[in-house]
């Protein structure tokens, strides 16, 4: 059976296309998507490709809808402004980082479940993303694309919301931690965290529109060569798999159809989409190296931290994009072809 590194590793490398917009696939993980906010950051910053297209999940949402917000607000300067005033108002409502509570309470939320110790559902997000975020006009002028994720408790799946339908609710059921806040209802139906489901959304987001180039930016390690053994570190690896499984899935769907459309056999449009796809992977050995209990962690410090390590590893990326002079022609035809092929599709 084929890892997920080994997936991943086949289906990432491609060179972006220089004038073609760009799509992200913003993965959860808590705290740790100040990393993301660092890469978006970088991003929109002058010369980078221009972003048309954004999915994401827990974490990776709030990123996603600040982008959009920020984009709407005042372009590339408005976004980055936004996204750095998203984590700041989030370190400064959570002063003491659920990292805090989860240490001190360990014992006890064994035993009580959020209905039990926050029965009136407190959520200090809700006022922040209230505050910074409007929701009306976001769905009315949509800047981008959008698709987020939330896990239908009921069944299990995936809900997508779209830049149509995207909400405080549905941000908030994308960010809901079960074992930290009670579901969020929408429409009646109880909701959960994102990245149970679709973490991020992937195949969502090409389904929706012809990208050619998308951005996944990871946050939660591909392996761990350590086998755990204490019952912390066997929770943690298994908190790991099971946000990054709905990932794996959707990576295997791209690699078939690439594999599919290599042997010759003739696929319809949507699955000659996925084929076609140039997948790039963007994270860093650190994110590997904390302790998985810095994802709650909202400390304004260790958040600037992580944003200048995205930052950097985004420029890192984008250096890399970069062709040597002498393949300047090579890479001006390539960019025409694949500018004539995606308008086309």
């Amino acid at each position: 059976m084929r890892s997920w590194l080994e997936t991943t590793r086949r289906l990432v490398g491609r060179r972006v296309g220089s004038r073609g917009d760009l799509a992200v696939a913003l993965q959860g993980g808590g705290a740790h998507g100040a990393f993301t906010w660092g890469v978006l950051d970088r991003l929109l910053a002058d010369e980078a490709p221009a972003i048309a297209a954004a999915s994401g999940a827990s974490a990776g949402a709030l990123n996603a809808v600040a982008l959009a917000a920020g984009l709407l607000e005042g372009g590339p300067t408005g976004a980055r402004d936004k996204l750095h005033a998203l984590w700041r108002a989030i370190a400064d409502a959570t002063p003491f980082g659920w990292r805090g509570v989860m240490d001190f309470w360990a014992p006890a939320l064994r035993m009580f479940s959020p209905y039990n110790f926050n029965p009136g559902a407190a959520n200090p997000l809700r006022e922040v993303l209230g505050d910074l975020i409007d929701f009306e006009r976001l769905r009315a002028e949509r800047p981008l694309r959008l698709v987020i994720s939330a896990t239908h408790v009921a069944s299990g799946r995936a809900r997508l919301f779209d830049e149509a339908e995207i909400s405080l609710d549905a941000l908030l059921a994308s960010t809901c931690l079960p074992w930290l806040q009670q579901a969020v209802l929408i429409d009646g139906d109880a909701y959960w965290d994102g990245g149970l489901s679709a973490n991020p959304p992937v195949l969502a987001l090409v389904d929706r529109m012809a990208v050619r180039d998308l951005l996944l930016v990871s946050l939660v390690p591909e392996e761990r060569p350590d086998l755990p053994v204490t019952a912390a570190a066997i929770g943690d690896r298994f908190g790991e798999l099971a946000f990054t499984a709905p990932l794996v899935a959707e990576l295997a769907a791209l690699e078939r159809a690439r594999r599919l459309a290599g042997s010759g056999i003739t696929l319809d449009p949507l699955k000659r989409r996925y084929a076609a796809l140039r997948l790039h992977r963007l994270t860093d050995p650190a994110l590997a190296d904390l302790p998985p209990s810095t994802r709650l962690d909202p400390d304004w410090r260790f958040l600037t931290r992580l944003s200048a390590l995205g930052r950097e590893a985004a420029e890192r990326w984008l250096a890399g994009l970069k062709p040597p002079a002498n393949q300047n022609l090579e890479a001006e035809e390539a960019a025409t072809a694949w500018t004539s092929s995606s308008s086309s599709s």
